[in-house]
């Protein structure tokens, strides 16, 4: 039997290059950011949790417009309050039962429908920690997503202790675990949409 996965969606932050929009709620073809990323990875795990940091009652009403429950979390008040991606996945870490973990940025609305799947079974091929999405970009360059990331539980004392001690940087963290890259072939569906001008098309 396959490990359990708990879905988690990061729109914790201050979205300063969206000119500090709450930018999982920002539309993209009409719809939030948030809710196309919730129709893309909720059929994928086996829970689904927003990690929101301000309007929290609009990301509920976002999981209930697809069914879900409304599970929506903040930081951990200890972690202080927009401390990046590694706080987010702290407090994942700490409030899920299951035993993998898939997190996504809600700025990611075109992820592959069979992330989860290749991710997992990559994950229990080796008994891996973490396990995340890599592309080869138009340009030749190598791009490993280190925010799209797969984590086994068990990483939460590793990840705690890093986060102490000031590490801000989600690749620098998983590059201390047993992890390894799983290659997509399209890198158009990790776009991140994280600047006015992606969101409109002019990059």
């Amino acid at each position: 039997m396959m490990p359990s996965v708990a879905g988690w969606l990061l729109c914790g932050g201050e979205g300063r290059r969206m000119g500090h929009q709450d930018k999982g709620l920002i539309a993209m073809h009409g719809e939030p950011l948030a809710s196309r990323l919730l129709a893309r990875l909720a059929p994928q795990v086996d829970s689904i949790t927003i990690n929101a940091n301000r309007n929290q009652d609009r990301y509920k009403d976002l999981m209930r417009q697809h069914g879900l429950p409304a599970c929506v979390l903040g930081d951990d008040t200890d972690l202080g309050s927009f401390q990046g991606p590694l706080a987010g996945l702290v407090t994942a870490l700490r409030h899920t039962d299951a035993e993998l973990l898939m997190c996504a940025s809600c700025d990611t609305p075109h992820l592959p429908t069979d992330l989860v799947q290749r991710l997992r079974e990559a994950q229990q091929a080796q008994d891996l920690d973490v396990v995340v999405p890599v592309t080869i970009e138009p340009d030749g360059s190598t791009r490993h997503h280190w925010v799209c990331v797969l984590i086994h539980r068990r990483c939460q004392a590793s990840l705690e202790a890093d986060v102490r001690n000031g590490e801000r940087r989600v690749g620098v963290w998983i590059q201390r675990q047993r992890w390894i890259g799983v290659s997509f072939p399209d890198p158009s569906a990790f776009l991140n949409v994280n600047t006015p001008e992606v969101l409109h098309g002019q990059a």
